[in-house]
């Protein structure tokens, strides 16, 4: 019998670290093995960026004990100078997509070029004109740039851990694998962590960073929240978000922070909107198989790792 390939998924957060382990069985389905949701050692990130640490090493070796050089190993990451925009093309090959997106990010990167890792997603899209009788496909671009430093500092700490990584990829775009493909609205995750949240929309099958709310670490949460809901409002409002409808859309809620007691009916009840966990897409799901019964608040951290594992 041949042997499964194993993959790991790290969630590496400054404040909870969240692993899941399993492989992909051949009925279609990931089954997890083993998961870990841990408290991240003090003072072992600058400006959102790892540092190679002992204490960090030593915290990861310890949770990568059972990973073996044959598995595969994928770090989603979060880091707020992520620079992310969507864009239309006309059909064409992928060296002119790749052409066209590294001069429309140009544009977007506030410092040199240079520095940065630019990569993209496209999916093609079919635009039908029923009073012409033609249809025209299209391209539909996110364009994904990170600074280099940024990714270097994550391999430099998985390499001294002996467990290098395989692949890096945005949390966002593990998080839109759970979507479905012919979904009609533009439907927004709240991703609430620690000291920020982010808005996030799912449009013509990509979910897009639509804007980040930092806060202070010492700020009220009360504050957090007053500003979470403004920032939803705004978007709604924005001529962007009544151009693509927005206020249709459906509401998730994601992260640590959005566990918290009230947070839920909180916002629902500022916005007079229905507001669900995400982790709903998980209930009566056939995707995972887990080794034993999961909290709701268990799936809500761990759903940037096991969306990772989705292909």
């Amino acid at each position: 019998m041949k042997k499964k390939k194993r993959q790991w998924v790290v969630d590496l957060g400054e404040e909870v670290t969240k692993i899941t382990k399993g492989f992909c069985t051949d009925a279609g389905i990931i089954q997890i093995e083993n998961y870990w949701i841990e408290k991240t050692p003090n003072d072992v990130f600058n400006e959102g960026i790892p540092e190679k640490k002992i204490d960090l090493v030593v915290f990861l070796r310890t949770l990568l004990k059972e990973h073996h050089i044959s598995d595969d190993l994928l770090l989603v990451i979060n880091h707020k100078n992520m620079v992310v925009s969507s864009f239309a093309f006309p059909m064409m090959q992928i060296e002119e997509v790749k052409e066209a997106i590294n001069w429309k990010m140009q544009v977007m990167i506030p410092e040199k070029f240079d520095n940065w890792r630019i990569d993209f997603l496209a999916k093609e899209r079919t635009e039908i004109f029923e009073y012409l009788g033609i249809d025209v496909k299209k391209l539909d671009v996110l364009g994904v740039a990170v600074h280099k430093e940024v990714l270097k500092a994550y391999c430099k700490v998985f390499n001294s851990t002996k467990h290098g990584l395989k692949r890096i990829e945005p949390q966002f775009s593990v998080l839109g694998k759970l979507f479905a493909e012919n979904q009609k609205n533009a439907d927004l995750i709240i991703d609430m962590g620690q000291t920020s949240a982010r808005l996030l929309f799912y449009d013509h099958g990509f979910l897009q960073e639509e804007r980040r709310i930092e806060m202070n670490g010492s700020a009220d949460f009360e504050i957090y929240l007053i500003s979470v809901v403004k920032g939803i409002k705004e978007s709604f409002q924005s001529p962007l978000g009544l151009a693509r409808g927005y206020e249709n859309s459906n509401i998730y809620l994601l992260g640590g922070k959005s566990l918290e007691y009230g947070v839920l009916n909180y916002i629902k009840e500022k916005i007079n909107k229905e507001v669900k966990y995400f982790s709903i897409f998980l209930e009566d799901q056939s995707l995972f198989h887990f080794p034993k019964e999961m909290t709701e608040a268990e799936l809500c951290l761990l759903l940037p790792c096991l969306s990772g594992m989705l292909k």
